[in-house]
């Protein structure tokens, strides 16, 4: 009667499976995210039911939610290469989902350990240029802001009140009303007519 019940559990496993990659591949992620997810609730350690949990969360925008379920994968993965996803594949998007978030150290350090698991991967050594770039570019801005920031003399914002903040106004509005008289004068002169709309 054991033996019966676990048949039963794991084929449950196997048709929610089976379900979510149709649902995914039709285009219909609510589903392939809703199959998943109970996969991953009946077998927590398959490192494949996180994985593919974590792709259509990605899939879907949920970036932050994707990393989470690619690095249960991670953990759960028992580190053999025939086992699939391969652990370099999870790293890869793993980066992938942590450089949608914008932490570029993260997704360095993601792509280094797919590329240390599979140096040939040409996507992987792709993305973290793209990352390296990325980084070395968001960090020579903060520098060029805090240098500039330094330069620049520390004065308190200026507070002008009211009446002041009225008689800006009106020297505004007069200088362009000035401009729309010369404007109008030069359009008299040169012809020029505007079109109607209608």
């Amino acid at each position: 009667m054991l033996s019966t019940t676990l048949v039963g559990w794991i084929g449950s496993w196997t048709r929610t499976m089976q379900a979510g990659h149709e649902a995914y591949l039709h285009g219909n992620y609510d589903a392939a995210h809703t199959a998943f997810q109970q996969a991953t609730l009946q077998k927590p350690d398959n490192p494949v039911a996180h994985y593919n949990l974590g792709t259509v969360l990605y899939k879907t925008g949920k970036f932050s939610e994707a990393a989470q379920a690619f690095r249960e994968s991670l953990a759960s993965h028992s580190g053999n290469t025939e086992t699939v996803p391969s652990q370099a594949h999870i790293y890869y998007n793993l980066g992938n989902a942590q450089f949608r978030i914008g932490d570029l150290g993260r997704a360095i350090e993601a792509y280094r350990h797919s590329l240390r698991l599979d140096p040939q991967d040409v996507d992987a050594q792709h993305n973290l240029a793209l990352a390296l770039r990325l980084a070395k570019a968001q960090a020579d801005f903060a520098q060029q802001q805090k240098s500039n920031k330094n330069a620049e003399p520390q004065t308190e914002p200026d507070d002008i009140g009211e009446a002041e903040t009225v008689q800006l106004l009106e020297r505004l509005s007069k200088n362009e009303n000035r401009v729309r008289q010369k404007l109008l004068q030069q359009q008299r002169k040169s012809g020029l007519r505007r079109t109607k709309d209608w």
